[in-house]
């Protein structure tokens, strides 16, 4: 069985969320790149704010704990600027703020990849576009 099937499977089902202080910015189950955007401005980013982004994929318990999921925030110009291996991030406001004031606009990404390094070899990664931050 091809691993590249296997990824494109377990994307259906996938679900994210993206809080900003505990209020439900984003919810979604697939990309759209239009839908998926967060305008910010940069009045509302305050000191103890914080934008927590978390995603919960298709797979079972005991499937998703074979794989290593990253998320990632990249520049317009994809460069990367921040990641994590975890299916959640936290960015501080003043975080986010900064790369704001750089960039205007911060894309963020999620893939996962088997642990088994002889599977990680075979397996074609995707980026799995959750949100876009846009300076308004």
């Amino acid at each position: 069985m091809c691993m590249t099937a296997l990824i494109g499977m377990a994307q259906g089902g996938a679900r994210w969320t993206v809080r900003h202080n505990n209020k439900v910015l984003l919810r979604a189950s697939e990309e759209d790149a239009v839908k998926n955007t967060i305008p910010v401005s940069l009045s509302s980013l305050n000191r103890n704010g914080r934008f927590v982004i978390a995603y919960a994929g298709a797979r079972s318990g005991q499937e998703e704990k074979k794989w290593i999921r990253t998320i990632a925030l990249f520049t317009e110009s994809d460069s990367l600027v921040y990641s994590k291996k975890s299916g959640s991030v936290i960015v501080a406001d003043t975080t986010l703020k900064k790369m704001l004031q750089k960039n205007k606009i911060i894309k963020v990404y999620t893939w996962a990849v088997p642990k088994d390094p002889v599977q990680a070899a075979r397996v074609r990664i995707r980026r799995v576009h959750l949100c876009t931050f846009e300076l308004n």
